[in-house]
């Protein structure tokens, strides 16, 4: 399948179906989040609150790789609409529920198949700029990541206030059903395959990585229950997963088709930008669980005024996201544009570090600013260097690496700065207690995908054609990479 070759309205109809499963996955996180206190007190079982996330949190993140990976065998649609299958019979599944047990059990069912649209979304993209790797799509894919991630607790407040929470779960069914019925009709069953099916599936590897990633993730949801990391459901189940992680490890070397080939992680350049990746957005984490709170809480904001007090971050992350995916593609340099923009991030960061309760209106809202901007390069920029600088057999594996890692340092982050702000309330107020929480996760996730970073001095590959490209594409493939960047602005 060549991209540039099919009719644009086909081509629309395929973008509007990826973006809206992705907005489905993303939004869903965190309009959920929103509504999961009036959920309980309506289902009762106040003990399922934590398993509710969980049982979304856990498989959305741990099949990340594993979805990317067979869409290596399978073709990137038929594990598309798997996942949106999934996904809406999840939802329909929550949005019944008449007990919280049941609608956990759809949460789970949810998080399979949102798994499946996160890592098939960001590589379809990719995949569709063809030979010219446009940033536009990953600019706007980030986008609605971004969007997803500031906007969601609005909605889920709006929609729990109103029309109740079973919304929250059925406005998922018809939007998920159109979007099937476009990738049915706009992708080729065939596009993205690149493994035989006769080449043995690695099966002890995928069952190694979900084992230890999902311990780590149960370990660190815990903990924000407990307090403790002595329980066996906290600090051992983390130990657990950090001991299968190794041994998954000693798996892939021997693996025929390894689920993450370990040349994606030791490779220096592709090991970097996961790296990078990871640790880069941790702000983001921070901010969406403490600034509304704080406002909430201390200041006396509604659930609904507090969601919209977080608007500079998301305005921020869409300027943020533009700005990235123009200065990667046009400077075919990833280093430079993503250090100054994790500069930008470290000083939003240093706003929260001086937050008081003295501190005018505008001080923390310049912050969310600064840091949306700063952190925004960094989702389009290295998703745009991922899809750049890995083979394409490896794609899928890469990008899929690259979302887990950004799932489970997010995750790590959220303990860390919920942490951060009980230790520092015992002895200051509550905005500085924020501030500290904030300032310390943003700050050391900046400096960290900076270190990641500071040794990439190659340049980007120009683009060239491939084998999908088509000899129609010879003539694009010219054009210069500021020209197919220009639709991220």
């Amino acid at each position: 399948m060549n991209p540039a070759d099919q009719p644009i309205r086909r081509r629309a109809l395929l973008w509007a179906a990826v973006v809206s499963g992705l907005l489905l996955a993303m939004l869903d996180q965190t309009i959920v989040g929103t509504a999961l206190p009036g959920i309980v007190d309506d289902l009762g079982g106040p003990g399922w609150y934590v398993w509710a996330f969980t049982a979304y949190l856990v498989p959305a993140t741990v099949l990340l790789t594993v979805a990317a990976r067979l869409s290596d065998r399978h073709g990137r649609q038929r594990v598309l609409l798997t996942g949106m299958g999934l996904f809406v019979a999840g939802s329909t599944v929550c949005a019944v529920a008449g007990s919280m047990p049941v609608l956990t059990a759809g949460r789970a069912v949810q998080g399979v198949g949102a798994a499946a649209l996160e890592a098939l979304s960001f590589i379809v993209v990719s995949e569709l700029s063809g030979a010219g790797r446009s940033g536009a799509g990953q600019a706007a894919i980030s986008a609605v990541m971004g969007f997803s991630f500031v906007a969601g607790p609005l909605v889920g407040g709006l929609l729990t206030d109103t029309v109740g929470w079973r919304w929250a779960f059925l406005v998922n069914v018809p939007i998920g059903l159109v979007a099937m019925v476009a990738v049915s009709l706009a992708l080729p069953a065939a596009f993205g395959r690149r493994e035989s099916r006769e080449t043995p599936l690695d099966v002890l590897g995928i069952a190694a990585l979900s084992l230890s990633v999902g311990a780590v993730l149960v370990g660190v949801n815990r903990h924000q229950e407990l307090g403790s990391w002595t329980s066996a459901t906290t600090g051992g189940a983390v130990v657990l997963g950090l001991v299968g992680l190794t041994f998954f490890t000693f798996v892939e070397r021997r693996a025929v088709a390894p689920v993450i080939p370990l040349r994606v992680l030791t490779d220096r350049v592709s090991g970097s930008l996961i790296l990078a990746g990871a640790f880069a957005t941790t702000g983001l984490y921070a901010c969406v669980l403490l600034v509304p709170r704080w406002y909430q809480l201390d200041q006396g904001t509604s659930a609904t005024g507090s969601g919209l007090r977080v608007y500079p971050l998301l305005i921020g992350l869409l300027i943020g996201v533009n700005i990235g995916a123009v200065a990667v593609v046009r400077r075919l340099d990833v280093r430079g544009p993503l250090l100054v923009a994790g500069a930008v991030a470290l000083i939003g960061a240093g706003g929260f570090a001086l937050l008081s309760g003295d501190s005018p209106t505008w001080a923390p809202l310049a912050s969310m600013a600064l840091l949306g901007l700063g952190m925004g390069p960094a989702l389009s920029g290295l998703q745009i260097a991922i899809g750049r600088t890995t083979a394409p057999g490896d794609l899928g594996a890469a990008m899929g690496t690259l979302l887990l890692g950004r799932q489970v340092v997010g995750v790590v982050a959220l303990t860390a700065a919920d942490a951060l702000y009980r230790s520092h309330a015992t002895t200051h107020e509550a905005a500085a207690a924020t501030g500290h929480g904030v300032a310390w996760v943003a700050g050391t996730g900046a400096v960290v995908a900076a270190l990641a970073l500071v040794g990439l001095r190659d340049r980007l590959p120009t683009p060239t054609l491939t084998a999908e490209d088509g000899p129609s594409q010879a003539g694009r493939s010219a054009a210069p990479a500021s020209r197919a960047a220009a639709g991220a602005t």
